[in-house]
């Protein structure tokens, strides 16, 4: 939860300030404690990211700087790339996504996407263990500007992503139809078009995530009156074919009475160890919930160290056959968003897998965004 703010305090909330907003402050930890786990007793967490000497990779400087942002501004140089060291996995070595035997390769094989402001992120993960493989920072040409807001994101059963920017004036739609894996390839978008209102004498639809059910469909979180509370909260599902523009959509579910006060990120749930799009699993600023989207009501699992991004991974993914759930923290002035996993058996999470670039922004988060990546094959238990 939180206040329709810009510089969220306490339990940050994830939407743009409905005034402009002031300089990037990040959340305050002392006002939003968390319960994770104590990394000092925690076997099984990773290192700290901080620490160069650690096997973890660390994203390299960039060659150059992208700058601050404004709410209409884009950089259309596309030369901005970070990447990790490490050992590359085959999928490194590629210009843009491709399919492999199976089908499409992102697909079909562990990874995760986040985007704030111009840039896209990419992580690898190491199928045999769900540790990070590398990270890669590239500049999103698009079209025309991207809003400057809160980023929702979800990979389509194609590989591609769809993404959503949240601003006061309403939300807007695009789509990155091949997204690059390696360093200094810009990502192209289009941006599709604007989430129009279906209610009259109303203000602009204000989007904070999107989602892919088991059959394709696509789901987007209406966050209602504000970005900080339940009021007017609705699961909505396009109904057209938004990939040449038409977004128009139908209500899916209510959720202004639902157990989580806001939902800022959602992902596909488990159940008995099996991805299920139904049971999903909801961040509400660091809060770990569990909703069943159909009805809205659900259970608060844990506080964590992420934020607002959240996205599970099935087992077939991996080697173990284990399926993986991360977060993303919000980062702030001084630092880039981080990755953690969630310990499915106790929902306390690592310690940093990786920490993101520092975007240099004017405002918002370097982790102002939802978390995206394959859904793996499963069968949708949400109605037609």
């Amino acid at each position: 939860m939180g206040t329709d703010s810009g510089s969220p305090t306490g339990t940050q909330t994830a939407g743009e300030s409905d005034s402009t907003a002031g300089p990037t402050t990040g959340p305050d930890p002392t006002t939003d404690p968390t319960t994770g786990p104590d990394p000092t007793t925690d076997a099984t967490t990773g290192p700290d990211p901080t620490d160069s000497t650690t096997d973890v990779p660390t994203t390299t400087d960039a060659t150059t700087d992208p700058g601050s942002e404004s709410d209409t501004d884009t950089d259309t140089d596309g030369t901005d790339s970070d990447s990790t060291t490490g050992d590359p996995t085959d999928s490194g070595t590629e210009s843009e996504s491709e399919s492999d035997s199976d089908g499409n390769l992102l697909w079909n094989t562990p990874n995760l996407w986040y985007s704030v402001d111009d840039a896209l992120i990419y992580i690898e993960l190491d199928s045999s263990d769900g540790s990070v493989v590398q990270l890669v920072h590239n500049q999103i040409n698009a079209n025309m500007p991207l809003t400057h807001g809160q980023n929702g994101i979800t990979m389509l059963e194609d590989g591609s992503l769809l993404g959503s920017r949240e601003s006061a004036g309403g939300t807007q739609i695009y789509h990155i139809a091949e997204p690059p894996i390696t360093p200094n390839t810009p990502a192209e978008a289009v941006v599709l078009g604007m989430v129009p209102n279906d209610m009259q004498n109303q203000n602009p639809l204000r989007i904070e995530a999107l989602y892919t059910d088991c059959d394709g469909r696509v789901y987007l979180m209406d966050t209602g009156v504000n970005v900080g509370s339940a009021e007017g909260n609705r699961l909505l599902r396009f109904t057209g074919d938004y990939l040449n523009g038409d977004l128009n959509f139908e209500v899916i579910t209510d959720l202004e009475n639902a157990s989580v006060a806001d939902i800022d990120d959602m992902s596909p749930g488990l159940v008995d160890g099996e991805i299920n799009d139904s049971i999903g699993f909801a961040m509400d600023s660091t809060v770990l919930w569990q909703l069943d989207y159909t009805t809205g009501t659900g259970q608060e699992l844990a506080g964590t160290d992420g934020t607002w991004g959240i996205h599970a991974i099935g087992g077939p993914l991996f080697d173990d056959l284990m399926p993986r759930v991360y977060i993303l923290s919000a980062g702030d002035g001084q630092t880039g968003a981080e990755l953690m996993e969630v310990y499915i058996n106790d929902y306390s999470n690592s310690q940093p897998l990786i920490e993101g670039p520092d975007l240099d922004l004017q405002s918002g988060y370097n982790g102002w965004s939802g978390l995206a990546g394959p859904l793996t094959e499963c069968m949708t238990t949400i109605p037609q």
